[in-house]
C-alpha cells in the first residue's frame, strides 16, 4: 500500500513539474512607435476630442499626465497595429520619442518587452 501510494505521489509530482514551465523572454526587434495605453495604437480620437491638431508626441504627453487609478501608461505599438505594455517604464528617452518611427530591442514576454535599446528606424 506504501508503494503504491508512493508511485501514485511520484506521477503526481511528475505531472505538475511538466505544468510549471518556466518562462521565458525572447529578445526580439520591434519596428513602430511609443504611445500610451490610453489611446494605443492612434490618437486621431483624442485630437477630434481637443478640436485640433495635436501631435502624437504631445498626445502621449496629455495621456500620461491624467492621474487617475488607472493612469496610462507607455506601450510599444508595432506596425502592425500589436501593442506591447512596456516593463521598464522609466527607460531614457521614451516620452522624447513618442510618435517617431523607432527600432526598439528588448526581451518579450507575451505582450510586454522590457526594453534594452531604442534606435531611430528613419
Amino acid at each position: 500500500m506504501t508503494r503504491a501510494l508512493l508511485v501514485v505521489a511520484a506521477a503526481v509530482c511528475a505531472g505538475l513539474a511538466l505544468d510549471v514551465r518556466t518562462i521565458r523572454a525572447e529578445t526580439m526587434t520591434l519596428s513602430g512607435t511609443i504611445s500610451d495605453s490610453l489611446c494605443g495604437a492612434s490618437h486621431k480620437a483624442m485630437a477630434e476630442k481637443q478640436g485640433s491638431k495635436i501631435s502624437d508626441r504631445d498626445c502621449v504627453i496629455a495621456c500620461l499626465n491624467y492621474s487617475t487609478e488607472n493612469s496610462p501608461r507607455l506601450v510599444v505599438v508595432e506596425k502592425a497595429g500589436k501593442v506591447y505594455q512596456i516593463a521598464n517604464q522609466k527607460f531614457p528617452g521614451l516620452i522624447r520619442r513618442a510618435g517617431e518611427p523607432l527600432k526598439i530591442t528588448g526581451d518579450v514576454v507575451g505582450t510586454t518587452v522590457t526594453i534594452t535599446s531604442v534606435e531611430s528606424a528613419r
